[in-house]
């Protein structure tokens, strides 16, 4: 099983992380959608949703969503938090971002840092062949994902804390091309400690060029914020690349 199989299955992820929350995700929307234009596409891809946080808000809009995700609790939890929002234009799926929808999109949306869990530089580099197949010819392709230069200079090799009486201590530390994190859980709120890892290859801007220079989707914009800011590989928190599929 691979680490994003049993880490984002388990519960303790979605309390880790809880500090990720829908205002987050509604700022990251409304940069996209006023930088974009994204009314101009109606149906719309969030590729690796997670528990739908970007993908409702899209819903909101009023554009028609589809999520996928290979995490079953995450979808499940995105179907359930849509249905409490009585949100009727987005649909979720377990699927694995490798394997391409049936469907074509006027625009897919891969946010957050979620890209990159591929061992190997050629599984990663597949997904950039779905979301090919999945696009409408000039169809959007955007890419929200870590400034791995910054990562490399400024990550934080350890951390510790506490939530709902349950304590937590992660090591950081880069290895054969990509950031790691263990993670482990103690308290008596478990049943036994436990431990996950993370592992998120990084990849600069002349990687991204080159491999979808390779498979026709034409960078059209790269910013290194959520407010349209220049990307710069010293200072940017994160690396947005905006491509279209060239007919």
């Amino acid at each position: 099983m691979d680490w994003f199989e049993e880490w984002f299955d388990s519960p303790l992820y979605e309390k880790l992380y809880a500090d990720r929350d829908e205002k987050e995700a509604e700022r990251l929307i409304k940069f996209l959608e006023q930088t974009l234009l994204l009314e101009e596409y109606h149906s719309i891809l969030d590729l690796g949703c997670g528990r739908g946080r970007h993908s409702h808000n899209l819903a909101k809009r009023g554009y028609e969503v589809t999520g996928i995700d290979l995490s079953p609790e995450a979808i499940k939890t995105a179907k359930e938090k849509a249905d409490e929002q009585g949100l009727q234009n987005v649909q979720f799926e377990v699927r694995d971002m490798r394997e391409p929808l049936p469907q074509k999109f006027d625009a897919i949306v891969n946010l957050f840092t979620t890209f990159g869990y591929f061992k190997t530089d050629k599984e990663n580099a597949s997904v950039f062949e779905s979301v090919v197949k999945m696009l409408r010819d000039e169809g959007l392709f955007v890419l929200d994902y870590l400034n791995a230069e910054k990562v490399k200079e400024n990550f934080v090799p350890e951390e510790e804390g506490e939530f709902q009486g349950i304590r937590y201590e992660i090591k950081r530390y880069i290895k054969n091309g990509a950031i790691h994190k263990d993670i482990a859980f103690a308290g008596d709120k478990l049943d036994k400690p436990r431990v996950y890892w993370e592992r998120v290859k990084l990849y600069g801007l002349d990687w991204f060029e080159k491999e979808m220079d390779k498979r026709n989707l034409e960078i059209i914009d790269v910013n290194g914020d959520y407010q349209g800011g220049d990307f710069d590989p010293q200072t940017s928190p994160r690396l947005l690349i905006i491509s279209r599929l060239s007919k």
